[in-house]
């Protein structure tokens, strides 16, 4: 099994891996799953398959030195304490996230994840496990290039304190729905009506130059607001970013009666270690994620997006998710995230 998978690694790998990201985006086809996700027993089935999966992606790819993490990212400087942190946390969630999916206790050893991967994956569906292997590969080159650049580009990979906030914290099966970059003209209040419906409370973290002019003081009534900044622009200057914020946060005042005004989402996560020392002392809690929707994506369709979402879900089992109410990938791939919520007994966490 060890074999096949290096091989069909070394296969992904050729020609694939470049420094301006990666060639294709982790998406996989959720019809190839052997079951419908249709009950909380089925949704734990399937969170310990993809768990076991990916640690046995992360254990094949070494990256024990710089010039391995280098090989693997295509990257020419690279953080390898950055990726050693992030192996940690990642190999500690992993662990924890099976024994909740399983009932399991006693797995605080990495080698016993390992060892159940070995004896356990190969007993699969053999079309899914071909496809969450490279669904993996192409995640891990995601997280791992990230992890790499961390802290000279920050994103949400790793945190800084532990004032910012990721998703990792919430209760087993609890997650956040967020919004960047709006108020978008049509698709922002469209998002808002469905959410409603579904009672939904989400976060829409808005850009302040569009909020300026936005005329419906009531459109993100019952949702909670934070600030994006005034515009989409990496947050890298303290000066400036304290203009921007500050300028921002007085601009969300008459869109919300609602006290969650002052959380802070970075434009691409980026921030440096002073501006989130900054933001913590004046109370605007940063707020990155854990599972990136990527419906920005021009390579993404709507379903691709919806898989996507699900498999990270099933596989971190907890979190918050980025998407962005400018695009229309989202109002696409909400009714199924969140059937697949309520069939699942999962929570929407409320921002209120």
């Amino acid at each position: 099994m060890k074999i096949i998978r290096l091989l069909f690694l070394l296969c992904l790998w050729s020609g694939q891996v470049l420094a301006a990201g990666p060639a294709k985006v982790a998406t996989i086809d959720r019809a190839l799953w052997s079951e419908a996700i249709d009950s909380r027993e089925a949704f734990d089935r399937a969170s310990a398959a993809e768990i076991l999966q990916f640690a046995s992606m992360m254990n094949t790819v070494p990256l024990g030195s710089e010039e391995e993490i280098e090989t693997f990212t295509g990257l020419k400087q690279v953080n390898s304490a950055s990726v050693a942190q992030w192996r940690e946390k990642t190999q500690r969630q992993l662990m924890q996230g099976y024994g909740n999916a399983t009932g399991q206790t006693g797995i605080d050893r990495w080698e016993t994840l390992l060892e159940l991967a070995d004896e356990r994956l190969p007993t699969l569906n053999s079309q899914w496990l071909k496809a969450s292997a490279q669904f993996y590969q192409y995640y891990l080159f995601e997280q791992v290039r990230l992890a790499a650049l961390f802290p000279r580009i920050s994103s949400e990979i790793l945190t800084y304190d532990q004032s910012e906030l990721t998703g990792e914290n919430y209760a087993d099966g609890e997650f956040l729905l967020t919004f960047d970059d709006g108020p978008h003209p049509t698709r922002t209040k469209q998002l808002i009506t469905q959410l409603t419906e579904k009672e939904i409370h989400a976060t829409f973290f808005v850009l302040g130059h569009k909020l300026a002019e936005a005329k419906n003081k009531a459109l993100y009534q019952n949702q909670c607001l934070g600030s994006h900044g005034w515009r989409h622009r990496a947050h890298k200057d303290l000066s400036w970013s304290k203009s921007s914020v500050e300028k921002t946060v007085q601009a969300l005042a008459p869109f919300s009666s609602l006290n969650t005004q002052k959380g802070f989402r970075p434009p691409y996560g980026m921030r440096t270690a002073e501006i989130s020392a900054w933001l913590h002392e004046q109370g605007h809690p940063v707020y990155l994620w854990n599972i990136d929707s990527q419906d920005w994506n021009g390579k993404m369709s709507a379903k691709q997006v919806s898989d996507r979402v699900t498999t990270l879900m099933l596989l971190w089992r907890k979190g918050i998710i980025l998407f962005h109410d400018i695009h229309p990938k989202a109002n696409i791939a909400l009714p199924e995230l969140d059937h697949l919520v309520n069939q699942t007994r999962l929570k929407w966490r409320s921002c209120i």
